[in-house]
């Protein structure tokens, strides 16, 4: 029991934070990345983990070290800075939570064979998501989805360890591409947009270290966050490492063409533990494909309107109390379930070029938010001992020069060319 405490004190942030990462950066994005380039793309995962980690970890370190969020240093810092962050958090609440509930209701209509129209079945999926988070609590919602997390990981594992001896490798196969067209760049700066997630999930981070400040009835200090948010990363790191080797072995050895639907390729994903494990395994792969894939959803749902609300007490500070603050994170929870069932309407028809727009579009937006959390985690409300070390301030920096000239790449190949 006690070793049960104290995993439960020292891990949940982090595993949210993993979480929200499974859904379209690793499931669609390095399934596809395996399917059509096999393995030489492993690079990408490696290169965009190492790049945003600063940037995804000064969120943690922050809200451990002030006890308040991000949102609260971006208002210090100018409404240029909190400028950057809307657009980022509109990419979240809509277009990321939108892709999201489509592949989720993908799943569920190919694993029931309910045959719903899948405008219809996301819907469905976001209405009960937004009821589901009304009505529950942090602590709950913190306690499931890592529950989720730790059982999809597991058979996640399992599956590679089992498909690893169908994998032909030849030397030649981690090597880089020999020639990069205007595709394929655009698709490693669309991979490597949401890889592991978009940054702005770094705010999230921090709300939900604040969360579970006040669920524990104490802060979290510096290294339980610390030792929370590296098991969380270094956890979507192997599980992306996972999806490119399912990809590669399952799909491109075979021939396989990812599907332009999501109830198509939600097939192809279940096709890949079927035929790695086992035709046997399929209940159990299904409801925990499920499962991981709504607690995304979830953590979503949970994180936009939780920003929000931390923003407009903020700005007013009147609202702090608890029945305002209770207000605007149901609004806002409606408001998103609304604006993502309209997206899906609007652009579920080409279900590849909706998630390379999404990933792109966060990418664009990645080098401003790291700027504006680096400024945060040196600002002189961090005190001096808590503060970043020289590596990690090198890190943060090179990081940013790097993410600006990804988008500086995308710009030049998507836009302008």
């Amino acid at each position: 029991m006690n070793l049960f405490k104290t995993c439960g004190e020292k891990l949940g942030p982090g595993m949210l934070f993993a979480a929200a990462c499974v859904g379209t950066s690793h499931l669609v994005q390095s399934t596809r990345a395996g399917a059509d380039y096999g393995l030489a793309l492993w690079w990408v995962i490696l290169l965009a983990c190492f790049i945003k980690y600063p940037a995804f970890y000064f969120g943690s370190a922050y809200a451990a070290a002030t006890k308040e969020s991000l949102i609260a240093s971006y208002f210090r810092q100018g409404r240029w800075a909190v400028c950057f962050f809307s657009l980022e958090l509109f990419v979240n609440m809509f277009i990321a939570t939108s892709a999201v509930a489509l592949i989720t209701g993908g799943l569920i209509n190919n694993i029931m064979g309910f045959g719903l129209n899948p405008a219809a079945m996301t819907s469905i999926l976001l209405v009960a998501s937004s009821i589901l988070l009304v009505s529950g609590k942090y602590h709950l919602f913190e306690k499931v989805t890592t529950g989720f997390v730790v059982l999809f990981t597991v058979l996640i594992l399992v599956a590679v360890s089992l498909a690893i001896p169908n994998l032909s490798i030849k030397p030649t196969d981690f090597s880089p591409l020999e020639t990069l067209d205007t595709k394929t760049i655009l698709f490693i700066i669309a991979f490597a947009g949401w890889m592991p997630t978009a940054i702005g999930a770094s705010v999230f981070q921090s709300l939900w270290v604040c969360a579970k400040s006040k669920d524990l009835k104490r802060q979290v200090t510096p290294q339980e966050a610390r030792f929370d948010f590296n098991m969380g990363y270094i956890g979507t790191m192997v599980l992306a490492f996972c999806f490119l080797l399912l990809g590669s072995i399952f799909m491109r050895q075979e021939g396989i063409t990812i599907a332009e639907s999501a109830t198509g390729f939600a097939g192809q994903f279940m096709g890949l533990f079927t035929q790695s494990i086992g035709s046997w395994a399929y209940p159990i792969i299904a409801i925990a494909a499920v499962a991981i894939m709504f607690s995304t959803l979830l953590t979503l749902m949970d994180a936009c309107p939780r920003a929000l609300t931390g923003m407009v007490n903020t700005l007013r500070p009147q609202a702090r109390e608890k029945n305002h603050s209770l207000f605007s994170y149901n609004g806002f929870i409606v408001l998103q379930c609304l604006g993502a069932i309209l997206i899906v309407l609007l652009f579920m028809r080409s279900f590849k070029s909706f998630i390379d727009f999404a990933t792109s579009v966060a990418f664009l937006v990645a080098p401003f938010i790291a700027f504006i959390n680096h400024r945060a985690m040196f600002s002189s409300i961090v005190s001096q001992e808590l503060r970043p070390g020289p590596l990690l301030k090198s890190w943060s920096l090179l990081g940013m020069l790097s993410l600006a000239a990804f988008a500086f790449c995308y710009l030049y190949f998507g836009v302008f060319n």
